[in-house]
């Protein structure tokens, strides 16, 4: 069973009304990672609506976080260290504020992957009021919070600790204000030093009143993820394994969750991390591919296909073996589609990834690289005229212009070198003719010989091997001549393919030497 049908089923043993919350942190670019436990809570929804459960389905943006660092690229909003990221202006000048210029893409192309959660913002939940009932529970309880907090501490809080974060009226940071006391909703605060992981931010010293029910502040996380779970009934949450790991945030919160507001805390869909080309992903770094990234590069369906995948198993995504990926998935739309032999659990795998109704296509990737490039006005008529003479046939013409594309473009930036060629011109062609030798000529003019035959890349491939060996020329050499006279370099791309790919006459004139 895939994991995502064992989840529903877990939570249908709980009842038959459900609520997935997922979020993210606009501290920085929403970046692959980010999506992945919006991407990954889409399949709990779609499982329990396979079993006839419709369940809520939402996204919070984390926007009245602290800004703690400045992202690489984004040395522009330096100056608002410590701020909600929620206050901050749109570095680019495009958007109304530094968030929405970030969400407004994100949740697009959230959408452009079959994923649309109903969306919430942070901030607008607690200046709207809609947490006030939370926020008062909380701080009512604020001795039993602190006990909680204390287990899983090493500097154990205070006391008198209030569990409410003013923003300053003097300054406007969040970071920097600390709460001193209270008197029913009213918060007093001091505006003092603050470390953060971007340096020291300087207090304002500004001494001031917050009044909870204007929502200028936030809850810490712990408790804030708690009264989230309450205010939208929550029963699965999607989390990185850190949440989940012995004293992490999950852990307190479900205690909170539990003992001060009273809600059973919901199932914790744990995973692992995703790396980007064998590093750590991170905003701060700019190691990160975004959403909109992958769209120009790959399907959709592919990177879900990728996070869908065991839970519990950390995964890299390497950019420049980007085909491995797809060829897996291609694997898996055999299986579903009846052209070989598989279990249900990879059929499920399939189609739980799908964004709209699945469509066969089985053209390989790396063969979409090269027909990008030798048919470079990509003329979809041309295009299934040569894949014809691979043996394909029957495949979805949109699916399989857009798979070009996205080949070429991934070819463009991150393709291995033999895949990136140009045809030479007759200029340079005849520059290299004259360094073959007798051998390489003649085992060329055979070939062409033979080129009128119907070929398979396969039965191709075996017969330049025969004719090597029929002239006493060694296999290599020939392969060697091959992508001379075609692309003037020593290697290229798989070469029966590769010729099969271009046009017959051109390959005649090139190999008739």
């Amino acid at each position: 069973m895939h994991w995502a049908d064992s989840v529903a089923d877990e939570l249908l043993g709980r009842g038959k009304e459900h609520v997935i919350e997922t979020g993210t942190s606009i501290s920085g670019i929403p970046h692959v990672g980010n999506a992945s436990d919006v991407i990954r809570g889409d399949a709990v929804r779609k499982a329990l609506a396979d079993k006839g459960v419709t369940s809520g389905f939402i996204w919070v943006a984390d926007d009245s976080d602290p800004l703690r660092k400045i992202p690489k690229g984004l040395e522009a909003v330096k100056d608002y260290l410590g701020f909600p990221v929620h206050d901050i202006i749109d570095p680019f000048n495009c958007h109304k504020s530094f968030v929405e210029h970030f969400v407004e893409p994100f949740l697009s192309d959230l959408e452009a992957f079959g994923v649309k959660p109903k969306t919430y913002s942070g901030t607008e939940l607690y200046r709207s009021g809609a947490l006030y009932e939370e926020i008062r529970t909380a701080l009512d309880n604020s001795e039993k919070i602190v006990a909680i907090l204390n287990e899983f501490r090493k500097d154990p809080l205070s006391e008198d600790f209030i569990p409410w974060n003013p923003v300053c009226e003097g300054c406007g940071r969040i970071s920097t204000a600390k709460a001193v006391g209270r008197n029913g909703d009213i918060i007093d605060y001091v505006c003092e030093d603050a470390e953060l992981a971007g340096g020291l931010v300087k207090g304002c010293g500004f001494r001031g009143e917050a009044d909870v029910r204007e929502g200028r502040g936030k809850l810490p996380w712990r408790v804030e993820w708690a009264a989230r779970w309450r205010h939208f009934k929550v029963t699965c949450e999607p989390l990185g394994k850190e949440h989940a790991s012995a004293g992490g945030s999950y852990w307190t919160s479900r205690i909170i969750s539990k003992e001060v507001f009273g809600w059973e805390p919901p199932l914790p869909l744990v995973y692992e991390f995703f790396t980007l080309n064998g590093e750590k992903i991170s905003s701060s770094r700019g190691n990160v591919i975004t959403l909109s990234d992958w769209l120009q590069i790959c399907e959709p369906e592919v990177l879900k296909f990728f996070m869908y995948k065991r839970l519990q198993k950390q995964r890299d995504i390497n950019l420049g073996a980007l085909t491995n990926m797809v060829d897996e998935y291609d694997e898996a739309e055999k299986v579903y589609f009846g052209l070989t032999e598989g279990d249900e659990d990879v059929k499920r795998h399939y189609l739980l990834s799908q964004v709209n109704e699945p469509r066969m296509l089985q053209i390989p990737f790396t063969l979409c690289a090269v027909l990008a490039q030798v048919v470079p006005d990509l003329d979809l008529e041309v295009m299934e005229g040569r894949l014809r003479r691979h043996g394909y046939g029957g495949f979805d013409p949109q699916r399989l212009e857009r798979r070009i594309r996205f080949a070429r473009e991934w070819n463009t930036r991150y393709g291995p070198d033999y895949l990136q060629f140009t045809l030479l011109d007759d200029s340079g062609f005849r520059k290299i003719r004259g360094g073959l030798s007798e051998k390489q000529s003649a085992a060329l003019g055979k070939l062409a010989d033979e080129l009128g035959r119907e070929w398979k890349p396969e039965a191709l491939h075996k017969r330049m091997y025969e004719i090597s060996r029929e002239i006493g020329l060694k296999p290599p050499e020939m392969f060697e001549a091959v992508y001379l006279v075609l692309i003037g370099r020593r290697k290229g791309p798989k070469a029966a393919s590769f010729i099969l790919s271009l046009d017959k006459d051109f390959i005649r004139e090139r190999f008739t030497l």
